[in-house]
Order: C-alpha cells, then structure tokens, then sequence
C-alpha cells in the first residue's frame, strides 16, 4: 500500500504522526470540540497485541469531557475487525483490498478521511485513450429538405384521397412487384417519399429529423444524400426479393440505414459515440430490429437491407479526412457488390409470369370492367395460387360480379359467383349472407338458414342475419 503518499495527505489534513513500531502508526489531529485519532495496524494481529496497544498507544490521548472518536486502517487480514467495532469510540474502520480500501464501520464524521483513502489506494486508472479526431459538418439542411418534400407527397395523397387508400398510394408509386417487374424501376425509390397515414407520416418524420440532423453533421451533405437513398433502395430491394407479395411505402428502410451509418461512425470513434450517445444508439437498433419480426405487416426485410446499406455505405464513404481506413476500397467493393446483386435480383421477373395477369385483373377491377378482371385474375391465381393479392382481388372480383348480376336480376348467376368466392376462401360472411339472400330469393329455404347460419358463426353480431333467421320457418 502507498503508505508515503497517504501521510502525505494526513499531514495536509491537519494530521500529527505520534507513534510508529510494531506494525502499527498512530496519527493524531485536535479540532476546537473533537480529537481524532487515525490508527494503521496489521488486521491479522491478534486480539491481545490490539488490545495492549490500544491501552498503550490510543487510550492516552483521552481527555476527560472532551469527545474523542478513532478511525482505524486494518491492513492485511481483518481479523481484528470484531473487537474493534465494539469498542464505543471507534467509530470508523477500513480493509484493505485488492481494489483499494473499503470501509468496515462507517461514520459520516469520517467521510473525510475516507474519500482520502479511496483516493490514494484506488487501482491505478488504465492510460487514457488517444484524443479522437471528429469533424463536424455545417448544420442540418438537407435533411428538412426531405422532410419538406414528404409533407407535399404525403399532402398530395391526401387531397386524391383522405383515406390514404393503397390505389391511390399505388398510382404514386408505390413499391409493388409486378409494376417494377414491368419496368417501373423507380418504384424502388419512390415509396421513400409516400406513407400510409398521419401516424406513419409523423413517426418517420419523428425519426427523420431525430436521425437526420446527426448524420448530416457527422458525415456531411453529399454522403448523408447518399446513405439515405442508398439505404432506402437496398431496403426496398431486399424486400422485392423476399417479400413480393408485400405492397409498402415509408422511408423506413433509408432510416435504418442512418442507424447503420452512426453504427458505424460509433465504431470508428466510439469514445466520441459513447459519449453522445451512449449505449441508446444499439438499444434502438435492437427495439426496432426486434419490432419489424414480431409486428404482422411491417417489411423487416426492408429495415434489414437498409441498416446494411447504411453500414455498408458508411463504411465506404467514410466520415471524411480524420477518418482513414486502410481498408476502405475493400469496403467500397462490398458496397457496391451488394447493391449491384440486390439490384439484379429484385428487377429480375419470375420465370412464371403470374404478375402480368395479376396487374390487368387489378387495373380492370379498379375501373369496374368485372369480366376482364375476373378473366385475368384467375389465370395468375392458377399460376401462383398462394400469392395473397392475386386471391384477395380475385375474391373481390367474384364479389362486386356477384353483386352485379343479381341486381340484374340474374340469381344463377350471382349464386355461381358468390359460390366461387366461398370456395376461394370460406371466412367472408358477405359471401355467405349474399349467398343466403339468393336462396331465400329461390324459395330455398334449408340451404338459405345454412348460410345464414354460417354467418353468424363468423361474425356472431350480425343483426341482419339474426333478423333473417328469426323470420325463415
């Protein structure tokens, strides 16, 4: 222990040395109403020897009526401590240990002395680590920018229809496979600008700006521009690729490639990031990472390959001058080898084109042409029978023909339409209350309660099915 340096520090303190021998060292200071004894003894001595110096060394120093306290410093074992902490006017002692002192019996009169001896027998603090070098760039401009031009998407949606409907977010190009397979390989960067609804237009504008604003000022204008769209094509290819049943918009994945890239700057300079940032940055990557695989309906696939693009990109575009890496057109090769196979496998079509009939039946739907969409839509529904667009404007198809012949007064027609659609999917009560009205209309009456039935079993607080049954013998 560094015994010089703390009767050093006594000594500052006010401290007097009085006695030194066997182990043992007594300090003594007065103050105007207390004087204090400062004892540094061998823990391991036993309780006798203690006993006899204490009797020959401490106890002298009492005077009669005046307050007198003892702080001792065991070093070694303490195997002493039990009987010292029993003596009334020992009111503070410490151990040695290997990560400095700790103290046994504390008492607030001693805080001083024990701040002190935490000082100068703490463990020596490991070299302090280079100065990092962080250039910062001029304040956020672009990044209102971008938020400025999502306002005007996201109002101009809103105007064509305040619903947000996905039509209307299609027709501003939304990321749709089948329209990108068909040559409108914009829609891979369009959807960054297009939300669907206030609460998703505030939550990215939110992040955006939170995000933004760092990025810019830490990688600087061009290289935020190009992480962010970057980022956010990466995130839409890789959700073309692996999710092309999935009609999405939002700039989601070009935001979690801004959390990449200060992934990244965190690693080039992570005494700076730790102390902006702390451990918040990982855990919001983590939270949100963890959010788009348990939440039905979000494109994880898209955060996924945009958090890649972001790392990737940043890694290759760098920080600027203070930031050199040895590596870095290693880094710029992994980034473009990853855009260039994303990009070729997303604009790549399927061998089997059901996409084509997908998107006539679609558009035919949308202008109310039923014959041609049910026409075009059943070709790519025995193409791909399990891709979830194809079977929900199909059965839509199915229902709104359906609607159309009976109220042409044609019933066989609209029973075989609504007949089709049951089979395609048995779990919309409007085909079965439809299908119950044309039998009721047919003097059909078993097979009419059967539907009825049906619909109430799938949605038990249909009213008019209820009023139906209570009136059919």
């Amino acid at each position: 222990m560094p015994f010089s340096s703390l009767v050093t520090r006594l000594s500052a303190l006010g401290y007097q040395h009085r006695f030194s021998g066997d182990g043992f060292l007594v300090f003594l200071r007065e103050e105007p109403l207390l004087l204090r004894v400062f004892v540094i003894g061998r823990g391991e001595e036993p309780v006798e020897r203690w006993r006899q110096f204490i009797g020959e060394q401490v106890l002298p120093y009492r005077k009669e009526g005046f307050p007198f306290s003892v702080g001792i410093l065991l070093t070694g074992e303490a195997k002493a401590f039990s009987y010292l902490s029993e003596l009334p006017w020992v009111e503070a002692i410490w151990a040695g240990t290997d990560t400095g002192v700790k103290m046994l019996k504390p008492h607030p009169r001693w805080g001083v002395e024990d701040r002190l001896l935490s000082l100068v027998f703490s463990p020596p603090r490991a070299a302090e680590p280079a100065q990092e070098e962080v250039e910062f760039y001029p304040p956020a401009f672009l990044t209102y920018l971008i938020l400025l031009l999502n306002l005007f998407f996201f109002a101009v949606s809103f105007w064509l229809d305040k619903t947000g409907s996905q039509e209307v977010l299609l027709r501003m190009g939304a990321k749709y496979n089948p329209r990108i397979w068909m040559g409108e390989y914009w829609r891979l960067l369009t959807p960054l600008f297009l939300h669907a609804g206030f609460a998703h237009f505030l939550i990215n504008s939110f992040a955006l700006y939170q995000l933004g604003r760092v990025v810019e000022r830490l990688f600087g204008k061009v290289r935020f521009v190009f992480l962010y769209f970057l980022s956010g094509l990466l995130g839409s290819a890789l959700g073309t690729i692996f999710r092309p049943e999935i009609i999405s918009v939002g700039a989601s994945g070009a935001l979690f490639g801004l959390l990449g890239a200060l992934i990244y700057f965190s690693l080039r300079k992570p005494a700076t990031a730790r102390r902006f940032f702390g451990s918040s940055l990982w855990v919001v990557l983590g939270i949100n990472l963890l959010l788009g695989f348990i939440i039905p309906g979000i494109d994880y696939l898209g955060h996924l390959g945009g958090f890649l693009g972001g790392l990737a990109g940043g890694a290759a575009v760098g920080l600027g001058k203070k930031d050199e890496l040895p590596s870095r057109w290693l880094w710029r090769g992994v980034a473009l080898g990853l855009t260039l196979l994303l990009l070729i496998l997303a604009l790549t079509p399927p061998k089997i084109d059901w996409y084509r009939p997908l998107e006539e039946g679609r558009l035919a739907l949308s202008r109310g042409d039923l014959e041609e969409a049910v026409s075009a839509l059943e070709v790519s529904y025995a193409r791909k029978p399990d891709h979830p667009l194809t079977k929900e404007y199909l059965l839509w198809s199915y229902f709104r023909r359906g609607n159309q012949n009976y109220e042409k007064g044609d019933l066989a027609a609209a029973e075989a339409d609504y007949r089709r659609g049951i089979a395609l999917d048995d779990s919309w009560p409007s085909f079965h209350y439809n299908l119950g009205v044309v039998y009721y209309r047919q003097q059909r009456i078993p097979e009419a309660k059967r539907e009825f039935e049906k619909v109430l079993e799938l949605d038990p607080n249909n009213r008019a099915a209820k009023e139906i049954l209570e009136r059919l013998p």
